[in-house]
């Protein structure tokens, strides 16, 4: 497998488009391209920006990917720019792409299964991988597209992905697919054949105050945590109103949100609250299961980049556990890295770039984009069990082939 990056932080999407794609044709030792993959700020996101890395390349080369609130590359942390990764299969290897559209008119469920029913065509003889899905960060049921990605995919088949992000305006959001984008929607990959992947997910965020249980919810909606109106666990712990909540929603979101226990697993799932309702519920940013334990949860700068190097450590160990020293395959690295985390860190989130860089080696090719969430599974030694729908986590995804 043949990798190479492009990177531009031009503010012309013509521009850009044209300076990244032309930086990783240069670098890439072959002619051959089998899949770019776009990541761009959301002021270059638009249908000319994927339409001139279309001419640029072969007419049947798939272009995958979506909007971020900022772009990773080797080269840095840009809240402005486009980064585009190309790949060029070896014998052996194998990948189809695919989209779908109209998410809240289908359900996410019925969308999940639609999409891995067409990522599956053509793979029918193939041992399949790995799959990577880049989704509408704006929509309520992201968990529910993973629940119907993996009803086609398989329950425990490793899934890993992020949704897109804007500005932090929370107005719109894309996903790239050839040269269309749009909204409401995902895309998604999925790698057979000889490719090798390690995984790494950390939060970093730590439970404080006492387990709670959710007595009333329903998707990604909680109306009751021990029987008392959801909002009150935080009128109680920070020791002010709703209409103060309200104020500051977005930093306490960031700080404390709330932290689900799944039996079986070692890290609390953590969900953002996305709005507070007149009856005291809390509509949050991913599904919470009725009946679940809860904590609320606090994150630190210094636990932040603390996870950061344990996500990248764990996926570099998982990928040279399956890849012996005496086999010779070039790798790449994709994150997926929580807007929370860019917020808490703040200038301090080029450390987590640094971290990563030092334990993969400075010229590993590296691109990734600060999301509205991200999915993998929590047990990412094993890659047991069911995908999860995550926010403020860090998701580091070593691909090898």
């Amino acid at each position: 497998m043949q990798i190479a990056t492009g990177l531009s932080i031009k503010k012309d999407p013509i521009l850009a488009a044209k300076e990244a794609i032309t930086a990783a044709r240069l670098e890439l030792r072959s002619e051959k391209i089998d899949l770019a993959i776009v990541f761009s700020s959301i002021n270059l996101s638009s249908s000319i920006l994927l339409e001139t890395i279309n001419l640029s390349l072969e007419e049947t080369v798939p272009i995958i990917g979506c909007s971020g609130a900022a772009v990773i590359s080797n080269q840095g942390i840009f809240i402005q720019g486009v980064v585009i990764l190309l790949l060029s299969l070896s014998s052996g290897e194998y990948l189809n792409t695919a989209c779908v559209q109209d998410i809240k008119t289908k359900t996410a469920l019925n969308a999940g299964r639609e999409l891995g029913e067409k990522l599956l065509y053509a793979f029918k003889d193939v041992r399949r991988v790995l799959s990577v899905i880049f989704s509408d960060g704006l929509m309520d049921e992201g968990s529910n597209l993973i629940l119907g990605l993996q009803e086609r995919l398989g329950t425990s088949f490793p899934l890993a992905g992020a949704s897109a992000a804007d500005n932090l305006r929370f107005l719109k959001s894309h996903v790239y697919f050839n040269k269309e984008l749009f909204s409401d929607g995902a895309v998604g990959i999925l790698l057979g054949g000889k490719f090798n992947f390690g995984l790494g997910i950390k939060h970093g965020w730590k439970p404080i105050g006492k387990p709670r249980t959710v007595t009333r919810s329903q998707g990604n909606i909680v109306w009751e945590i021990d029987s008392e109106p959801a909002v009150k666990i935080y009128e109680k712990y920070l020791a002010c109103r709703v209409s103060e909540l309200q104020k500051e929603l977005k930093r306490i979101s960031i700080l404390y949100p709330i932290g689900m226990y799944l039996p079986g697993e070692e890290e609390y799932l953590l969900r953002n609250i996305l709005s507070i309702g007149k009856d005291g519920s809390l509509r949050f940013q991913g599904n919470v299961f009725q009946g679940s334990l809860i904590r609320l949860m606090i994150g630190t700068k210094e636990s932040c980049l603390a996870a950061t190097r344990q996500a990248v450590e764990e996926a570099q160990k998982n990928l040279s556990g399956q890849v012996s020293e005496s086999k010779k395959m070039n790798n790449f690295v994709l994150v997926f890295d929580s807007v929370s985390r860019y917020m808490l860190l703040k200038r301090g989130a080029a450390k987590e770039l640094q971290i990563i860089k030092e334990t993969m080696g400075e010229n590993t090719p590296i691109i990734g984009l600060y999301t509205y969430g991200e999915q993998a599974p929590l047990m990412a030694v094993s890659y047991a069990g069911q995908s999860y729908f995550h926010n403020q986590t860090i998701a580091i995804l070593n691909i090898a082939g």
